[in-house]
């Protein structure tokens, strides 16, 4: 691999900011007419426009940084030190976030759509049972999905990681980055590989984000979680995304044009209509990440602050979500100001419950947050 490189402050915000906006599309999802746990019963079929232009790159983005950030990582651990540690970051909390703050949205789910129970115990005891959400049951990991498809993903590339770390891997690497130095139309050929996964599997595994069964979706994200870890491993080859974010740019909102084209007109050639999508979700994912690299901020105690608080925020926030969905459901006011509220209380909601669990050491495991001294606690500024 290449030789140790400061922190990718860039890439932190970044990802801070990705997860952030995945508070405001999960807030109005509730408000489109497509399904969601629970529903609003005035839907916007226009907003829905506007959730797709989102819904296109920001998985995407979210499995490039996560595998970008497993690069990172290795620089400074073992294969065996890096795979446990994700499996302690990532299926202790998983586990937990199943058991314990998923039940509350499909107990609301089951409600809203007519079903009773004597109380929520009741309900919760359905959980224990162990049957899949899909199955009728009440076990779900809803949307920690990502959480478990990125400890897959950090596993069964190991071999991948252990080969791009040999000298081989590195000389690979650096030719790739030689190529699109020295031929710069070769950086579009980077989305072909998913077009190809979704043109040929889609039809066959249409994603249902449960693992089993999910081939097609499996391979698409796995391949944008590999290119994280290819362009985090090489600096040239993050170096030239950053150079050409401009033109990146130009292309995203070129390919966006084009989607809208599809979408409006309701039909395309199915290989047309793949190509599009895949190219829409890559250049915007590039060009977010050049122009995260440009700005590269400072190593501020906010963004500090920001970075560690990501993850307990993206494992509490959807519930929170649910929950104001549901209760405003009844109340007579406009879509616009309900999911204005329900952002507003979905991230006052996830702040508190970060600030708790950041202070009380047995929870932090639970949220991915790792265990921190007393004396470490003393010693932290406050933001």
């Amino acid at each position: 691999m290449a030789s140790p490189a400061p922190r990718e402050h860039g890439l932190d915000a970044l990802r801070v900011a990705a997860f952030a906006l995945l508070i405001f599309y999960h807030s109005g999802l509730g408000y489109t007419t497509k399904w969601w746990i629970v529903k609003n019963p005035d839907q916007s079929a226009g907003l829905e426009h506007v959730m797709v232009f989102f819904h296109g790159w920001r998985l995407p983005l979210l499995f490039f940084i996560s595998g970008a950030g497993a690069a990172f990582a290795l620089r400074r651990r073992t294969l065996g030190q890096f795979a446990g540690e994700r499996i302690v970051r990532l299926f202790v909390p998983l586990a937990f976030t199943m058991l314990v703050l998923v039940p509350p949205q499909i107990y609301l789910d089951r409600v809203q759509r007519g079903a009773h129970y004597d109380s929520y115990l009741a309900f919760h005891r359905t959980v224990l049972d162990l049957v899949p959400y899909n199955d009728g049951g009440a076990l779900s990991w809803h949307h920690l999905w990502f959480v478990a498809y990125v400890l897959v993903f950090a596993l069964v590339s190991l071999p991948l990681f252990a080969l791009l770390r040999r000298p081989a891997g590195v000389r690979a690497a650096g030719e790739l980055a030689g190529l699109l130095e020295r031929w710069p139309l070769a950086l579009y050929l980077v989305p072909l590989p998913g077009v190809a996964a979704a043109y040929l599997m889609l039809p066959r595994w249409p994603a249902n984000y449960v693992l089993l069964d999910d081939w097609a979706n499996l391979a698409i994200t796995w391949l944008f979680f590999c290119w994280g870890f290819l362009f985090a491993s090489e600096r040239r080859l993050l170096d030239i995304v950053t150079g050409r974010r401009r033109e990146l740019l130009a292309a995203a909102v070129a390919v966006t044009a084009a989607f809208y084209v599809v979408r409006f007109r309701g039909s395309a050639p199915y290989l047309v209509s793949n190509a599009i999508q895949g190219y829409f979700a890559m250049m915007w994912m590039l060009a977010f990440v050049g122009f995260a690299r440009a700005w590269n901020p400072p190593s501020t105690p906010l963004l500090r602050y920001a970075t560690e608080a990501v993850y307990p925020f993206y494992i509490l926030h959807q519930t929170i979500t649910v929950v104001l969905v549901y209760e405003l459901a009844p109340v007579a006011l406009g879509i616009a100001p309900k999911i204005a509220i329900v952002a507003a209380g979905t991230f006052l909601g996830s702040w508190l419950g970060y600030e708790l669990v950041r202070r009380v050491t047995p929870l932090r495991p639970l949220f991915g947050l790792k265990l921190r001294s007393r004396g470490a606690d003393q010693r932290r500024k406050p933001v």
